[in-house]
């Protein structure tokens, strides 16, 4: 994971301006399941997109035991969402997160969590 955006109170002092092109963002690194291994550096989504995060990682468990394909889809389609705010200009699909990069439930689970997780961290970040 990429470093965090922190100031000191030094730092705050000596800035005159803000340039936000200048900024380090922080970034969450995941490797996929293709043959290639593509690695992608994920950043912080908008808020409308966490939001649809959290409602999926309450709800998907559910859909897996009831093996609901409609929302399972929905679930490749809103994770395929979220990878697409990267660093590395990568774009996905739902499709192409099921055929191409090999994931599964288990790993939609494991990156809901984990990019929680990130989102959490940064949230948490001391400004």
């Amino acid at each position: 994971m990429g470093s965090l955006l922190t100031f000191n109170r030094e730092e705050r002092r000596k800035m005159k301006a803000l340039d936000f092109n200048s900024l380090q963002q922080p970034t969450w690194t995941i490797t996929l399941k293709d043959d290639d291994k593509t690695v992608v550096n994920l950043t912080a989504p908008t808020v409308e997109l966490v939001d649809k995060l959290l409602t999926l990682s309450r709800e998907i468990s559910s859909a897996i035991e009831a093996k609901d394909g409609r929302a399972i889809k929905a679930a490749y389609g809103v994770i395929a969402e979220v990878m697409n705010c990267n660093n590395d200009l990568l774009t996905f699909t739902a499709e192409e997160l099921r055929d191409k990069y090999k994931l599964n439930f288990l790993d939609l689970l494991a990156f809901t969590k984990g990019f929680l997780g990130f989102i959490e961290e940064i949230k948490n970040a001391k400004n």
